[in-house]
C-alpha cells in the first residue's frame, strides 16, 4: 500500500474535520483513510482510483472534501461486487438479484440509511443499477455510517447530497427539472420533515438548501472536469482509462482479448454518441453563471467529438485486424494485436492520397501515444495513425460504420475487407505477416485473393 497516498488521504480527512470544528480521534481518521484507499486501489480500477479522488479535494470546502473522499468507494461493475473492506457496512442494505441489487427494508432506527434513501429518492424494494446511481448510493451509505457519530444532521445531509449529484449525465425529468433541481427538492423535503420551523419567517432552511446544492454542483462539475473544462487530450486519456477499467472484469476471467477490447471501445463510442453535452455539467439557479454553463456545454461538445474521432480510428484498425484474423481462421491474443498496431513504425505503407485530416494533433497522439503507462488505449499506435492518415477524416467515419455492420453480422469479414483500399489492406497484411510467422502463408494467400478480386477484368 503506497504510504504517501494514505497519508495524503489522512491529511484531507483531518483538514475537513478541522474545518467543521469536529474532533475525530486520530486512530479513527486513519481507519477511514485506509478504508477509502483500499477501496480505490482495487486492481480492477484504472480511472476511479485514489489519484482521482485526491485531485477532487484540492480547493474544496470541508463538506465537499468528505464527499469527494467517499463518493467512489463502491464501483460495483468494475470491482466485481462490493469491496470486501466495506461489505460489513452494506450487508443489510441490498441483496444481489440477477444483474442488479435490490434495496432492502430500512430499520426504523437506521439514521444513515433513511437519510441516503431520502436524498437519493430511493425506496425499499427498488432495483439498483449503475445507471440509476447504485454506486453513488452505496458509497453515500458507507460515508453516512462512518460519519454519523461525528457530524450533525445538517452536515451529514450535505455530504450525502454532494455524493448524490456525482451521479453523472442525467437528463431533465418530464417536468424539465434538472438533477440539481430534483436534489434541491429532496433536500428541502428532508429539512422540512426534520425541522419545519426552519422554513418559517426568515427561511434559514432555504439558505441551507441553496448552499448545499451549489456545493454539490461544484463537486459534481469537478468530477467531470475532463469533459467540461479540460483540453481534448485530457478528456481522451480519461475516456481510454475508463475503457480499460470496463475490461478489467473480463481480464480477471481470462477474457482480455481483441474481442473484449473491441466491445469496450464500441460501448464507449455508443455511449458518447448518445450523450447530450447539456447533461454533462451541473448548475443550480444562477450557479455557475449562464456564460459559464454555455462554455461548459461547448467544451463538452468539442471533447466528445474529439474522443469519438479517436475511437473511430482505433475501431477501424481493430475491425481490419479482426476481419483479417477471421478470414484466415486465426485467433490473436491482445499482446500480438498491439504489436501489429505498432509494427507500421518505419514499415512500408502507402502514401496518403492527400485526403483531409480534421485533427492533425490526433494523428500525432496516435503515433506517439497519450501517456507512458502500459495501457492499450494510452500507448503509441502508429499503424492506426497511418490508417487515419491514409483514409482521412470522412473515410475513417465511413469505415467505422462498415465495421459496425461487420460486428453485427450484416457484412462478412471478407466483404468488409473488399470495401477497403486494396493497397492499404495489402500493407497491413504484410506488416501482420512479419510478426505472425505461423500464419504467414494464410495471410499472404488472403492478400492474393483480395488483390485478384480488386483487379479490373
Amino acid at each position: 500500500m503506497p504510504i504517501d497516498t494514505v497519508h495524503r488521504m489522512n491529511d484531507w480527512f483531518d483538514h475537513a474535520f478541522q474545518g467543521l470544528s469536529v474532533h475525530v480521534p486520530p486512530a479513527e481518521v486513519q481507519t477511514m483513510a485506509m478504508l477509502v484507499h483500499q477501496c480505490m486501489e482495487e486492481k480492477t480500477r484504472t480511472y476511479h482510483t485514489a489519484f482521482h479522488v485526491l485531485g477532487l479535494c484540492e480547493g474544496m470546502q470541508p463538506i465537499q472534501v468528505l464527499a469527494a473522499l467517499f463518493h467512489d468507494v463502491v464501483f460495483y461493475q468494475a470491482d466485481g461486487g462490493i469491496p470486501a473492506c466495506v461489505s460489513t457496512l452494506l450487508e443489510d442494505v441490498a441483496r444481489p438479484e440477477a444483474r442488479f441489487l435490490r434495496l432492502l427494508e430500512i430499520a426504523p432506527d437506521d439514521r444513515a440509511i433513511a437519510l441516503c434513501v431520502d436524498i437519493f429518492g430511493f425506496h425499499p424494494g427498488q432495483c439498483l443499477s449503475p445507471r440509476n446511481g447504485m454506486n453513488e448510493f452505496l458509497s453515500a451509505v458507507v460515508a453516512a455510517r462512518l460519519l454519523q457519530a461525528h457530524l450533525s444532521d445538517a452536515q451529514l445531509m450535505a455530504v450525502v447530497a454532494c455524493i448524490e449529484l456525482t451521479i453523472p449525465f442525467r437528463a431533465p425529468d418530464a417536468k424539465g427539472n434538472t438533477a440539481a433541481q430534483r436534489l434541491a427538492q429532496r433536500v428541502q423535503a428532508r429539512c422540512i420533515s426534520l425541522a419545519p420551523a426552519l422554513f418559517d419567517k426568515d427561511r434559514p432552511g432555504a439558505a441551507f438548501v441553496k448552499t448545499t446544492v451549489t456545493n454539490a454542483v461544484d463537486l459534481a462539475n469537478r468530477d467531470v472536469t475532463g469533459f467540461i473544462e479540460a483540453a481534448p487530450e485530457y478528456c481522451l486519456i480519461n475516456s481510454m482509462l475508463l475503457v480499460e477499467e470496463s475490461m478489467m472484469p473480463r481480464a480477471a476471467s481470462c477474457e482480455k482479448s481483441l474481442l473484449a477490447y473491441r466491445k469496450a471501445l464500441l460501448a464507449m463510442d455508443i455511449f458518447l454518441s448518445q450523450l447530450n453535452p447539456a447533461w454533462v455539467g451541473q448548475s443550480y439557479e444562477d450557479h455557475p453563471t449562464a456564460e459559464a454553463v454555455t462554455q461548459m456545454q461547448m467544451t463538452a461538445r468539442q471533447n466528445i467529438a474529439f474522443v469519438r474521432d479517436y475511437l473511430a480510428t482505433v475501431l477501424s484498425t481493430v475491425a481490419i485486424i479482426e476481419a483479417l484474423t477471421r478470414s484466415t481462421g486465426t485467433v490473436w491474443p491482445m499482446a500480438l494485436f498491439l504489436d501489429s498496431m505498432r509494427c507500421a513504425e518505419g514499415g512500408p505503407f502507402p502514401a496518403p492520397p492527400n485526403k483531409p485530416i480534421l485533427h492533425a494533433d490526433l494523428r500525432q497522439l496516435l503515433r506517439h501515444g497519450l501517456a507512458p503507462e502500459g495501457n492499450p488505449g494510452l500507448g503509441a499506435l502508429p499503424l492506426t495513425a497511418d490508417i487515419y492518415g491514409f483514409l482521412g477524416q470522412v473515410a475513417t467515419q465511413q469505415v467505422r460504420q462498415q465495421a459496425k455492420q461487420m460486428f453485427d453480422g450484416i457484412l462478412t469479414p471478407l466483404a468488409f475487407l473488399q470495401m477497403l483500399d486494396c493497397n492499404m489492406v495489402s500493407a497491413i497484411i504484410r506488416n501482420m505477416a512479419k510478426i505472425d510467422t505461423p500464419h504467414r502463408e494464410q495471410l499472404l494467400a488472403l492478400e492474393h485473393k483480395l488483390n485478384a478480386v480488386s483487379m479490373p477484368i
